[in-house]
């Protein structure tokens, strides 16, 4: 089935939630991202590496820790879109008092607390807000079309993110006119104006009530071990995305050891931005268009062998004498590799995964599912002890083998391609 062949108001539903995407995931992956700008942000005031590896895990953790909490929020409310609202306006405060602490304020202490704080906060509204998100995407979109609109959303997303890496050349770039902190905190004022605008698009959706009358089993500890012990394929899926999440838990540290070791400039992050967000929209797009046509575990799977190359080229460039200008160039196809994990897996795993639950209890498998990996997240945090305490290669090494492990999970999965009875919204 064509988007173009929808009911108007699905089809609202598809280009509303796409422009919510394009909007969210150029920010996430330009004048927003945790890696190449919360990180080198974080980098100016500290160069512990524990620190600096938690930024990015702490973001991701943040998002999926709260919601086993929202499960029953969700699962009583006839609408799911108001609390995405309500969180969505606590996300646009925590921009505005960061560039308000990154404007004004000159404390090295200060700002290196301020940007933890707003991961922390900003990170744990958007995990509320998540739950009622795949929530709604599940009620609008159909089984076959939801990779189509992630696939949309990475590849608009990747193109506006190109517009976004500019922004952050332009403000901390080598020919930048501001001074650090003033050009970060410009960077975050465009971010948070513009991150708004994406939760405008998605409040717009129209979402049809859900029968709350519906008995759902109680959340506890025994439902979660049933779950699991009798749904091989669901267990076969966390698997999945606990070794993805664990594979990427180096991810915030390749420019520090990039910057560290090889001997690379911090002022290019934003050129490996460029670079990354040139190519991401084309493997986004082509991901969500083959999995119209076979689901979305191929896409999945490859795009986590394509994080393995990342990680083994990053293992082999010491032993090759990889270092200054030759690394800067060299780093290139490495983020090129990151760039088609991305435009691979971003675009198809939410849609994998409301493919492998069933519907009724999506709220509860996926709330679950996202709080188990909040945890997963967190010992990634750790990331920067690990490389402390068994090197950096050691670090790859181990994201490498996880890549792999990921990939043959993923593979074995049974995807649900049947429609739905999907409800029309009014």
């Amino acid at each position: 089935m064509n988007h173009r062949n929808f009911h108007p108001a699905a089809r609202r539903n598809f280009w509303l939630s796409v422009i919510n995407g394009a909007v969210m995931i150029a920010t996430s992956n330009s004048v927003a991202n945790p890696e190449l700008v919360l990180t080198v942000f974080a980098t100016y005031v500290t160069s512990n590496p524990v620190i600096l590896a938690l930024i990015t895990p702490l973001q991701t953790a943040t998002w999926s820790l709260p919601q086993v909490w929202v499960v029953g929020w969700v699962q009583r409310s006839k609408r799911a879109l108001p609390i995405y609202n309500y969180a969505a306006l606590l996300r646009f405060i925590g921009w505005v008092v960061l560039t308000a602490v990154v404007l004004l304020c000159r404390n090295e202490t200060v700002l290196l607390l301020t940007v933890i704080l707003f991961v922390v906060v900003a990170g744990t509204a958007a995990g509320v807000a998540g739950l009622p998100f795949i929530e709604v995407i599940g009620k609008v979109i159909p089984p076959r079309q939801r990779g189509l609109v992630f696939g949309w959303r990475g590849a608009l997303g990747g193109l506006l993110a190109i517009a976004g890496s500019q922004a952050v050349i332009l403000f901390t770039g080598p020919e930048s006119r501001f001074e650090f902190p003033t050009n970060y905190g410009l960077l975050f004022a465009f971010a948070g104006f513009t991150q708004m605008f994406g939760f405008f698009a998605f409040s717009l959706v129209r979402e049809p009530d859900t029968d709350t009358n519906i008995e759902h089993p109680r959340l506890s500890v025994g439902l979660v071990k049933t779950i699991w012990r009798t749904d091989d394929n669901f267990r076969r899926f966390v698997r999945g995305r606990t070794f993805f999440e664990l594979s990427g838990m180096a991810s915030g540290l390749a420019i520090v050891y990039a910057n560290q070791v090889l001997g690379v400039r911090l002022e290019l992050a934003g050129m490996y931005l460029l670079v990354r967000n040139l190519m991401r929209p084309a493997f986004s797009i082509a991901a969500g268009r083959l999995s119209v046509r076979v689901g979305n575990r191929l896409p999945v799977s490859a795009g986590m062998v394509a994080q393995a190359l990342s990680w083994l080229l990053l293992l082999i460039a010491v032993p090759l004498g990889i270092r200054g200008r030759t690394a800067e160039y060299y780093l290139i196809p490495v983020y090129g590799l990151m760039a088609i994990q991305q435009g691979l897996i971003f675009s198809n795993l939410m849609a994998l995964g409301l493919n492998v639950t069933p519907s009724q209890e999506r709220a509860l498998y996926m709330g679950t599912l996202n709080t188990w990996l909040g945890l997963v997240i967190l010992f990634g945090a750790l990331s920067g002890v690990i490389a402390k305490l068994i090197g950096f290669q050691g670090l790859f090494m181990l994201s490498f083998t996880l890549s792999c492990l990921g990939a043959w999970q993923f593979w074995g999965l049974r995807e649900r391609l049947d429609e739905d009875d999907m409800e029309t919204p009014a």
